[in-house]
């Protein structure tokens, strides 16, 4: 997985279990049952995501094709793996018992490069980029940063938030 480090240990189940609607200490056994499922590498692939997908989206359609397209936008490093920091992302954004706003407060938080908040064009690209992939839409990142950054709002993380969650291409998913 390269040199990627797993931050789960300094994670708060009580922070993740708002997000996820587990409980603490299902947070703690689904961290167990990714270790297990991935022979303790931290490092899932395509194939056991898939049969996670299954039971994470039960009576979906056309699961191969949706657990894919899941897996190729919570793949950051593009390594053909996923970490547990990165599965969990994609069960917030496949729990639609979590609000849309949750769901992306949590991801923005969870991968913001920047300790203060401040969402940089390059970082907001990023998740235009991810979204489309998740949701297989077609549009040009960079376009869609320039429509939220008018140069006045400095990349404000709640008002990019709340951009994505109002978005039209993007609302009709959640």
């Amino acid at each position: 997985m390269g040199n990627h480090q797993t931050y789960f240990n300094e994670w708060d189940p009580n922070r993740l279990s708002k997000v996820t609607g587990l409980t603490p200490q299902q947070v703690l056994a689904l961290h167990q049952d990714f270790i297990r499922v991935t022979d303790d590498d931290n490092a899932m692939d395509k194939y056991e995501f898939r049969r996670c997908y299954e039971v994470l989206v039960p009576g979906a359609s056309n699961t191969h094709h949706a657990a894919d397209k899941a897996f190729k936008a919570f793949d950051r490093n593009d390594t053909g793996y996923i970490t547990f920091e990165e599965f969990l992302s994609a069960y917030v954004m496949l729990n639609q018992s979590v609000s849309a706003h949750d769901r992306a407060n949590f991801l923005i938080d969870q991968h913001n490069p920047n300790p203060s908040g401040v969402i940089t064009p390059e970082y907001g690209c990023q998740v235009f980029t991810r979204m489309n992939d998740f949701y297989g839409v077609q549009s040009d990142p960079e376009q869609s940063w320039a429509q939220f950054y008018n140069g006045s709002n400095g990349g404000d993380q709640d008002r990019f938030i709340q951009h994505l969650v109002d978005h039209p291409q993007y609302k009709s998913h959640y």
